[in-house]
């Protein structure tokens, strides 16, 4: 799998997919889908069916799962690696977001003890930090990735969010705000290239360290991810760094990261791959 990375080449030492392989997980369904062409075999549609009817199993008839923006994102988000199209329940559970949207205007600065744990964003692209901006952020990436980018009130959502961006100093003032409002910009067709974007960028190459990664500011994994996402020169010049530490990181097995293997890897794999380099 060799290609070229900051001028040199680059060849991954193991299989990245192994860890995929009968893997039943949204992320290991997408890759097995998408990666490693098992659409349509009989094996990936049992493994598929089982664990989409899990996901829908405690939708409630508002669109949610528990009543909670979390959980009903988390939800989502795993659709998104299964049925990938929009469907009744994704429908219903996406309103039910933008309603709280609407009814639950975007808090201030949230104190650190507020924040949700990292155990409960576990598998998500989005990372710890104050839960108003970061259930924004996320629904916002949803309404994208589901296909209801041009809807006037997410349309209008993102337009306050560039507009605050700018206006009020702490919208940028965290890593953690910055990531989660930047992973909603970075799917936008129409934000993903404007000034808020240019804005988180900069402010992650501030943020990067000589090695590559941006610790302890941001997990490596999905920091790759949101900027691989972007064609500008300025987050290819930070990839062509972290790709380089990626390339070192490698385990035997193919994946990367001891926390959470399988889903780092599926982030990683995904970068790579976004930029040509797979």
């Amino acid at each position: 799998m060799p290609d070229k990375l900051g001028g040199q080449s680059m060849k991954l030492r193991h299989d990245p997919y192994q860890v995929f392989r009968s893997s039943k997980s949204p992320a290991g369904l997408y890759a097995r889908q998408k990666w490693l062409d098992e659409a349509g075999t009989k094996l990936w549609e049992v493994d598929f069916e089982k664990k989409v009817s899990a996901l829908l199993e405690g939708q409630l008839p508002n669109g949610s799962w528990n009543g909670s923006k979390i959980s009903t994102i988390k939800h989502l988000f795993a659709l998104h690696l299964t049925l990938r199209d929009p469907d009744p329940s994704t429908d219903a559970a996406l309103d039910w977001l933008l309603d709280r949207l609407q009814r639950e205007p975007l808090p201030g600065k949230n104190k650190a003890g507020n924040w949700p744990p990292a155990t409960e964003i576990k598998s998500l692209p989005f990372v710890s930090g104050p839960p108003g901006r970061m259930t924004f952020g996320a629904t916002l990436f949803l309404a994208t990735i589901f296909g209801r980018q041009r809807d006037p009130q997410v349309l209008a959502a993102y337009q306050w969010m560039v507009l605050e961006a700018f206006t009020v100093p702490h919208v940028w003032s965290t890593p953690a705000v910055t990531h989660n409002l930047f992973r909603a910009l970075v799917v936008h067709p129409e934000f993903s290239s404007g000034d808020a974007v240019m804005s988180a960028v900069e402010q992650l190459a501030r943020l990067q360290t000589a090695a590559g990664d941006w610790h302890p500011h941001l997990p490596f994994y999905q920091t790759i991810n949101a900027l691989a996402h972007l064609d500008l020169p300025r987050a290819d010049k930070q990839l062509d760094r972290a790709f380089g530490l990626l390339l070192s990181r490698q385990k035997r097995d193919g994946t990367w990261s001891r926390s959470e293997p399988e889903w780092n890897t599926f982030l990683a794999v995904h970068a790579l791959r976004n930029k040509g380099w797979l």
